[in-house]
């Protein structure tokens, strides 16, 4: 190798880096921007919500998807997340970012949702792959008061970058299991 051609490698390295850092606006701009978008995001929401059960408040219900969606984009600012989720892992591991790891978004939404006091659903910190390095995965289920954990819906900001995503747990491609409230 020439001599200053690793000193190239290592600028067009940092260039490139820089380029994918740099953003004029975070992610999900546009679902921010288009209200109709995000309300009927949070109405198709809430209406999931109120399926987990026949005696989930309408009302609470509707908070709870609110905060859900419109907190999952806060945080992606908050976090100056780059997306896709995986590569701002990596920056946080390179020492760019300081939060935006899945176990970040779960702490974060959980104390905001918790501060709603919902009293006909349910909050949990649902966990895949426990103890992996690389495979654990932290979210957030609802359950309707008093159903079963498997039968509750994620609620996962990581996984899209801040543009909530959620599923039902049976129905993820994560092995999802309640995490003990003492491990919160």
């Amino acid at each position: 190798m020439k001599p200053g051609a690793t000193r190239c490698i290592r600028c067009g390295a940092a260039c490139l880096l820089a380029f994918l850092l740099a953003a004029c606006a975070g992610p999900h701009a546009g679902l921010r921007s288009d209200e109709a978008r995000l309300s009927a995001k949070i109405a198709r929401l809430g209406s999931r919500l109120m399926e987990l059960g026949p005696g989930v408040d309408r009302a609470e219900a509707g908070r709870v998807a609110r905060t859900a969606v419109t907190a999952s984009l806060q945080l992606a600012d908050d976090y100056g997340v780059t997306p896709p989720a995986r590569w701002h892992n990596l920056l946080i591991q390179m020492g760019f970012r300081d939060r935006g790891l899945c176990y970040h978004w779960t702490e974060d939404l959980m104390r905001r949702l918790m501060a709603l006091e919902p009293s006909t659903l349910e909050l949990h910190w649902g966990v895949a792959h426990k103890g992996s390095d690389l495979r654990e995965h932290n979210s957030v289920v609802v359950t309707a008061v008093g159903e079963p954990f498997r039968r509750g819906l994620v609620l996962d900001p990581w996984r899209d970058s801040g543009d909530l995503h959620w599923v039902a747990v049976e129905r993820d491609s994560y092995p999802w299991v309640p995490l003990p409230r003492a491990e919160w």
